[in-house]
């Protein structure tokens, strides 16, 4: 563990930082976000990271805009290479 690293609800800044892209698009389970929650309510310096994060997420997806909806022939053969 780094020297400035902080463990808070069970969770090393570090370990916050791996999930965090998940986290923002809400892909983690209700637990995990808990703690995650718990962690950057304590941890300053991932308060600050996250807040950095998720505003530049959202001006991404801003600029960015939806993505394209996948063609049906595409959906088709990823199913069917998926389950092969």
């Amino acid at each position: 563990m780094r020297p400035d690293e902080r463990t808070v609800a069970g969770l090393t800044c570090s370990q916050v930082l791996e999930v965090l892209s998940a986290y923002a698009d809400g892909e983690v389970p209700a637990a995990l976000a808990a703690r995650i929650d718990a962690h950057v309510a304590e941890c300053r310096a991932c308060e600050r990271f996250g807040q950095g994060f998720t505003a530049m997420l959202a001006g991404m997806r801003r600029h960015l805009g939806p993505p394209d909806p996948v063609p049906d022939e595409v959906a088709a053969r990823l199913r069917a290479a998926l389950t092969d």
